[in-house]
C-alpha cells in the first residue's frame, strides 16, 4: 500500500545490462525510484550529484569494484557532511574473502544472485527503514 509520502530513491550499480534493467523494473514495481549505473565511477558521479536513500552494488565490476565504491561514497558523505546511506552488496560470487572484507567495512547485507524477490524486498525495506 503506497502512501502519499515521497518514494525512496535507490542507486543500483551492476556492470551487466540485463541485471540493471531487471533491478530498475523490480524497484519500480516495489514502489521505489531508482537510478542504475553501469560501473563504480558512474555510480559515484550520480551519488555526488543526487540524493539517495540506499546503495545497492555489485562487487566485481571493471575499474572501481563495489567495495571501493562503498568506501568512496562514505568518504564523500563525510566530506560533504551528508548523512551516510545504507549499502547492500549484491553479487553472483560467493567469495568468503569478499564477504569478510564487506563485513570489516560494516556492510550490513550481502545478497547472492540469483536472489529470491521476497528476500530481497525484505532486505530493501529493512535498510530503507534505518535512520
Amino acid at each position: 500500500m503506497m502512501t502519499s509520502r515521497k518514494p525512496k530513491h535507490i542507486l543500483a550499480v551492476d556492470d551487466d545490462g540485463l541485471v540493471r534493467k531487471s533491478l530498475a523494473i523490480f524497484f519500480r514495481e516495489a514502489g521505489y525510484e531508482s537510478t542504475v549505473a553501469e560501473d563504480g565511477e558512474e555510480a559515484l558521479r550520480f551519488f555526488c550529484e543526487n540524493r539517495y536513500d540506499l546503495l545497492v552494488t555489485d562487487i566485481r565490476m571493471p575499474g572501481m569494484d563495489g567495495l571501493q565504491l562503498i568506501r568512496a561514497v562514505r568518504d564523500y558523505c563525510r566530506h560533504a557532511k551528508r548523512p551516510p546511506v545504507p549499502e547492500i552488496v549484491l553479487t553472483a560470487y560467493n567469495d568468503e574473502e569478499v564477504k569478510r572484507s564487506a563485513a570489516r567495512l560494516g556492510v550490513r547485507d550481502f545478497i547472492l544472485k540469483p536472489f529470491r524477490a521476497e528476500e530481497f524486498l525484505r532486505t530493501l525495506e529493512r535498510n530503507l527503514a534505518l535512520p
